[in-house]
């Protein structure tokens, strides 16, 4: 499907292993992004490129980093 993240692609993104990812995926661990999509029967397609950005987008800066004034003020 065009458009969505493989598991490869997204480890590469975030600086992940594949098995981590492929975990993520899953289920087995806690993901820090949005679930990925999933076919007619469950199985695993992909993570939708938008939500992937959009919460990397979210999570730029740490608490401490904004609390702290390295955060650029829109």
């Amino acid at each position: 499907m065009e458009g969505l993240m493989t598991i490869r692609e997204l480890a590469a993104h975030c600086h992940r292993s594949y098995s981590t990812v492929a975990k993520w995926s899953s289920g087995h661990l806690t993901s820090p992004y949005p679930e990925p999509v999933r076919g007619v029967n469950g199985c695993f397609m992909g993570w939708r490129r938008e939500d992937i950005e959009r919460t990397d987008e979210a999570n730029r800066y740490s608490r401490a980093d904004y609390l702290q004034g390295k955060v650029k003020r829109q």
